[in-house]
């Protein structure tokens, strides 16, 4: 009969005066049709304290950036739901990515990694991480092969970062260039709006640090604003300001990320400056992704509000990184 349907078989044998239509398995029809189990809508256990089980995939590769970073891997705690992003060259720096996010992040919660869930990217489950697992007691949760569902925390957050990445870039007519500080920006909000996996819709910022945060800070990405020019130079009558793009939020310096602009060609800086002022009504422009150089400090100090959420190449650029 041509391997038809279950109900389509049994109508034809009702039709041809058959009485026995049991239908058995078929190993033709398993082996043309299988198709894959449906997941599960949640989770049979949700972690119960920070760090019990952490949720990690590298993202990439995107447009080269600054240092040549071309994707960016995510380790996300699955009781609050707080994401940790470093910025790579190479999917081959992972294991050094997990190292720092480790020692930092045990440290400020006090507690230690149980659960590392990734997919099966070697570089995520050998070689160096691999043993870095393996003496620290830390259990390995593999995805089963073509089933990145079962790591569906960290897929749906990378999708979702790039989404909100796209469209800013897209609404502040900037260049892709400017990805990294996109990225950034995405977490740095992601953290700091209620998650409909938390109860009460809280903040994953509220679970981590343990107190609500503040929103007043936030400002459009790509908006055009004015920042104080430190430290004052030149004349009494030389401009005390000058004109820039906002592209993020420093870190442990309480300041925002300006791109200025060189006013000679193209291309620019980006530096940190806490007097900014805001220009809602200014029109978009583009602008030419090229560095002459920047200000942003050097080095890895530490922060008040928890680890650090960039490695120390990011560091230069954005300021100890974005929470």
């Amino acid at each position: 009969m041509g391997h038809i349907g279950v109900k389509g078989l049994q109508k034809a044998a009702e039709g041809a005066g058959i009485n026995d239509t049991r239908v058995t398995s078929c190993p033709t029809c398993a082996k043309a049709n299988i198709t894959q189990t449906p997941f599960p809508p949640k989770a049979s256990h949700r972690a119960t304290r920070l760090l019990e089980c952490i949720h990690s995939d590298i993202c990439g590769p995107f447009p080269s950036f600054y240092r040549s970073y071309r994707y960016f891997i995510l380790f996300i705690c699955c009781h609050s739901r707080y994401i940790f992003i470093y910025f790579m060259k190479s999917r081959s720096e992972a294991p050094q990515r997990f190292a720092e996010f480790r020692s930092q992040a045990e440290a400020f919660c006090r507690e230690k990694i149980a659960i590392l869930r990734v997919d099966n990217a070697p570089e995520l489950t050998q070689g160096a991480l691999q043993a870095e697992c393996l003496c620290t007691g830390i259990t390995y949760e593999k995805t089963v092969p073509d089933s990145p569902s079962q790591n569906g925390v960290a897929e749906r957050c990378n999708r979702t970062l790039v989404s909100m990445a796209r469209a800013m870039i897209i609404d502040a007519h900037l260049a892709e260039w400017f990805w990294t500080f996109a990225i950034q920006s995405a977490v740095h909000i992601k953290n700091r709006v209620p998650h409909s996996a938390l109860p009460n819709f809280q903040t994953p910022f509220e679970l981590w640090f343990h107190y609500k945060p503040n929103l007043s800070h936030l400002r459009l990405f790509g908006a055009h604003c004015t920042a104080r020019i430190t430290p004052p130079s030149g004349t009494k009558l030389s401009p005390r300001g000058e004109h820039g793009r906002h592209l993020g939020y420093a870190k442990d310096t309480r300041g925002y990320i300006i791109w200025i602009p060189n006013q000679n060609g193209p291309g620019g800086t980006a530096k940190i400056r806490r007097d900014v002022k805001f220009h809602d009504h200014s029109l978009p422009e583009s602008v030419e992704p090229r560095l002459d150089g920047d200000e942003l400090p050097e080095g890895n100090a530490g922060s008040p509000e928890g680890p650090t959420q960039t490695h120390d190449a990011c560091v230069d650029l954005h300021a100890h990184g974005i929470t």
